[in-house]
């Protein structure tokens, strides 16, 4: 027989015993800090996790079951000691789940002979459960996230001690779940402020695109020009190698390059792409964007414009030109310097830029048509003007060809043979005037002119248009040097502003006097009076615009306006004031050079004063 112990001794025994145990549980709790604090990552800390604690258990197996918050399951995310099998349990079934369900340790010898234990895993794993120790795993909330437990003790059974060391272990690994989601969620959270810094990033960069592509709309010269931009940009924005903005033609309906990048642009633009041709013409076709990354599989890429070009795209992105009146397409070529292809989001933002391209088309065409019709209004108004001025010169030539008829006295002839050829040379400026303006030139043809000859020829004129009328003309020149201007235009304004006295006047008679003078800042000032009834009030306001008349039969409306166009390519300024009984034009032409305003002209005549 073994020696027996004395109890003293015992007892001893059983104290060391029990301090080395809670010595190795407490170099276990340490051992697992420090595990705690060695990774971030969840999968690798729960491995350690288990790893020691099978250890400290004496277990033949620890598995931590995780609660699936948006199923209601466990399910064994992480295992040690054997094979790792994913297992998913319902809550309340097998111990695991009991423990889930009732958040209380469950510590069983026979787990064969426990009802709740759920044996179909053993089954399928071939894995002979006998002892089983199970805690909840609880957050700082006390609530149940998980189950931890440990399978078959290798020496007896597990005991209290176990449990209760089981337990700390689980407060343990809840710390590290909790930290692994917060870690995870702040992960989250940087991997959403990541995306969404790459979405404004995208949208900033959209953004600047179309900003770029609505400037070169605004400020492109023609069509072209505005082609050219935007291609430029939409290559950049997509990154593209080259690329070809096509517009179907208005007469045959093929597709022609109106800009291009890549190749030989200017022979690209020589050619162009039948409606059933190419995977552009396709697009252009059936208004239909296409990504191709691999060209040479698709049957619709059209070889033969490749080689003419000398360029051989090996990916295309194609989007259509959505006009209002026309189709078209955009076409980009290759990523840059080979790199990856095509994507959606390419895609989307060449079918924005697109969207943006036919707007500027369809302005810009509809800037085109504006100025046509407004030239074209224009063209017309002046044609008016025109008819409505040629009055005077064929009027003073009628006259003048009468006189001639009667005359035979051959310097009289003569005199009445310049007359002629003067207004014959009013209205081939006239004419001259229109085609400079069918042109597009608006140029003032600045002229040294003698004041006392130029208006005392143009009084001459004045008295032949008048004749037959109860009008009296005068002229009153205080100025009788040098100006500079256009005299055809200035000639045109003083018959309008003569014309349209002698209208307002009518039968009832009265006086019309020219008052040519000079301001204090060396302007020419020109004025046109007369006593009739003065310009209504209602219209006073507007009395220089188009077709603006106030009862006169054979009036226009168009006089006033070539007089207010005629002073303003002047550079100067035309007023009216007007009352019954007075009425004064009055012109004021700024004369910018400086020359001796009292030179004698030439070929004087002596100041006239007239009466009609």
């Amino acid at each position: 027989m073994p020696p027996s112990i004395p109890p003293a001794a015992r007892t001893a025994v059983e104290l060391k015993a029990e301090l080395e145990r809670e010595q190795g549980k407490l170099r276990a709790l340490q051992d697992i800090g420090k595990a705690l604090g060695s990774t971030l990552d969840l999968d690798e800390l729960i491995g350690l996790l288990l790893t020691r604690i099978t250890r400290i258990m004496d277990a033949d197996q620890a598995t931590l079951y995780v609660l699936d918050e948006a199923s209601g399951e466990l399910w064994s995310r992480f295992s040690h000691g054997v094979r790792p099998v994913e297992i998913r349990l319902e809550m309340g079934q097998g111990l695991p789940g009991w423990v889930a369900k009732n958040g209380r340790a469950l510590n069983v010898k026979d787990a064969y002979q426990d009802v709740r234990f759920d044996s179909i895993w053993d089954r399928r794993t071939g894995y002979r459960t006998t002892s089983a120790l199970c805690v909840p795993v609880k957050n700082h909330h006390s609530r149940t996230v998980g189950v931890l437990q440990v399978l078959n003790k290798r020496t007896g059974y597990f005991t209290l001690d176990d449990e209760s060391m089981l337990t700390a272990l689980a407060s343990q690994v809840a710390v590290a779940l909790e930290n692994s989601k917060l870690f995870l969620s702040v992960v989250g959270k940087n991997m959403e402020l990541l995306e969404t810094k790459e979405q404004l990033e995208q949208k900033v960069r959209e953004l600047d695109v179309l900003f770029e592509i609505a400037q070169v709309s605004a400020s492109a010269s023609n069509l072209d020009v505005l082609l050219e931009g935007v291609l430029a940009r939409a290559m950049h924005a997509i990154d593209a190698d080259a690329g070809s903005i096509l517009l179907a033609d208005e007469d045959t309906g093929e597709l022609r390059f109106r800009a291009a990048v890549g190749g030989d642009p200017e022979a690209v633009k020589r050619l162009t792409v039948a409606p059933e041709d190419g995977i552009c013409g396709w697009v252009a076709r059936e208004g239909q964007a296409q990504v191709v990354n691999d060209v040479s599989a698709d049957n619709r890429h059209s070889t033969g414009i490749a080689k003419q070009v000398g360029y051989h795209p090996k990916s295309v992105l194609c989007v259509p030109l959505m006009m209002v009146e026309r189709r078209g397409a955009l076409e980009l070529l290759n990523k840059s310097q080979g790199r990856a292809d095509f994507t959606e989001d390419d895609l989307k933002l060449a079918s924005l830029i697109a969207g943006h391209i036919a707007a500027a088309i369809d302005l810009a065409h509809a800037r085109r048509r504006r100025e046509e019709e407004e030239r074209m209004s224009t063209i017309g108004q002046l044609l008016s003007s025109v008819v409505h001025d040629l009055r005077g010169p064929m009027t003073v030539i009628s006259g003048y060809a009468r006189f001639l008829e009667g005359e035979d006295e051959a310097d009289r002839r003569a005199e009445y043979g310049d007359a002629i050829l003067r207004q014959v040379e009013a209205v081939n400026a006239m004419t001259g005037e229109i085609l400079a303006f069918a042109r597009g030139e608006r140029k003032l043809l600045m002229t040294r002119v003698y004041l006392r000859k130029f208006f005392g020829e143009l009084a001459e004129h004045l008295q032949s248009e008048l004749e037959g009328r109860a009008v009296e003309l005068q002229l009153q020149l205080e100025d009788r040097g040098v100006a500079w201007f256009d005299p055809h235009k200035i000639r045109r304004a003083i018959h309008n502003l003569v014309r349209n006295a002698a209208q307002a006047i009518g039968r009832s008679g009265g006086r019309i006097r020219i008052v040519v003078d000079r301001n204090e800042d060396g302007a020419l000032v020109i004025q046109c009076q007369d006593d009739g009834p003065g310009v209504p009030e209602e219209i006073r306001g507007r009395v220089f615009e188009s077709f603006t008349s106030h009862g006169k039969p054979d009036g226009t409306g168009l006089g006033l306006a070539i007089v207010q166009k005629v002073v303003n390519d002047h550079g100067g300024l035309i007023e009216l004031n007007s009352e019954p009984g007075q009425t004064v034009f009055t012109m004021t032409l700024p004369q910018q050079r400086t020359h001796d305003t009292n030179a004698p002209p030439p070929d004087s005549t002596t100041e006239p004063q007239a009466t009609a």
